[in-house]
């Protein structure tokens, strides 16, 4: 993602698209560029910052199981198990049928050396 800065230009693409789906009243478009710009942060290693983004999306709106499944994501690839344990178990209370995981399905990503985060 950061070669010759293409990070930096994939957030200023993202917050041109935040502009003009707020400018246009689009709620639902702007929450879903606010979560892939979390998701960006996340990728660029700006964890507490990805954190924080996706904690203020579920203020926003509580009953969007997205924020919690990715939260509960970054704390399982931190070693933070029970505060995945919360997130995930939101998520499962929250997320329709077809949208459910089990543990084992995500369970290999923190032996990942891409998504092993623990220092």
């Amino acid at each position: 993602m950061e070669r010759s800065g293409e990070g930096d230009a994939v957030i200023r693409r993202l917050r041109e698209a935040l502009d003009i789906a707020e400018e246009e009243n689009k709620v639902k478009e702007a929450r879903d560029v606010r979560l892939i710009m979390a998701q960006i942060q996340f990728l660029q290693k700006n964890v507490e910052e990805a954190l924080e983004s996706y904690q203020e999306l579920s203020k926003e709106d509580p009953k969007d199981f997205r924020p919690y499944f990715c939260r509960g994501m970054i704390y399982s690839l931190l070693d933070r198990n029970e505060e995945a344990k919360e997130q995930f178990a939101k998520y499962r209370e929250l997320s329709p049928k077809k949208f459910e995981i089990e543990k084992e399905d995500i369970g290999f990503l923190g032996n990942h050396p891409q998504f092993h985060l623990v220092k």
